[in-house]
């Protein structure tokens, strides 16, 4: 009742300021809006809304509410420069009580809100126990919320591994084992004049190749038949001296 007859006297103030009088207005229908009306925003985002007066052709010399944070936190709020705050709300006591100089009968901006965005989901912004007061009478006493969705933030993309650098591999040198083959050392028999023997030849023939074996044969035939004929000329000589 204390709160009414405050709302009364601060309209009739305002209105006699202007007109000298107060009058009965019988137009009605006047309300309050949040603007924007819808909005999609990321969880933690910041942005502002706006509460004002739709005064519906009324004529309006104030206004009563509280406003109503669903799924945001308010961050401040702030009064229009050419309106008169009776009761002005904070974010701990958004409680509202407004005066219009002049009053006003087309649409006005009231209030400023800073708020942030909650988790993901929807979020409001509302106007409850709304009271418009005309020239000494109620012209209205609904609001209309603002109604957003919030989006979860998303989770950063992941950081794509570093592609390792290519690493020259130094061949490392293979330990091969040389099986060294032993040639088989061939000795030679001599006989009394210093040259090879049959025997010696026939000894070496048996570790020669098959190739190596015909020459040997060859050589060891030749030399066979220079000694021959070399003890044939010699025996020949003694028998004729």
């Amino acid at each position: 009742m204390k709160n009414t007859k405050i709302k009364i006297v601060l309209s009739a103030i305002i209105c006699l300021s202007v007109v000298g009088f107060v009058g009965t207005v019988n137009a009605a229908g006047a309300s309050l809006y949040v603007s924007p009306a819808t909005l999609t925003k990321t969880a933690g985002n910041i942005f502002s809304a706006s509460v004002g007066l739709n005064a519906s052709g009324s004529k309006v010399c104030a206004v009563e509410g509280t406003l109503v944070f669903n799924n945001i936190s308010c961050q401040s709020i702030t009064v229009a420069n050419d309106v008169m705050a009776q009761s002005a709300p904070t974010c701990s006591n958004p409680y509202f009580l407004i005066g219009i100089p002049n009053c006003a009968t087309s649409d006005k901006t009231l209030l400023t809100v800073s708020i942030k965005a909650g988790s993901a989901g929807t979020a409001s912004v509302s106007a409850t126990s709304v009271d418009i007061i005309g020239e000494g009478v109620s012209v209205g006493s609904t609001s209309t919320s603002g109604n957003y969705t919030i989006n979860a933030v998303l989770a950063p993309a992941p950081t794509p591994a570093p592609t390792p650098t290519p690493t020259q591999q130094v061949a490392q040198p293979t330990e091969q084992t040389t099986e060294q083959v032993e040639t088989p050392i061939q000795e030679t028999v001599l006989n009394n004049n210093g040259e090879p023997s049959a025997a010696g030849q026939q000894a070496s023939l048996a570790t020669a190749s098959p190739a190596r074996t015909i020459t040997i044969i060859a050589i060891v035939l030749l030399v066979i038949a220079i000694i021959g004929g070399g003890w044939y000329m010699l025996s020949k000589k003694k028998k004729s001296e």
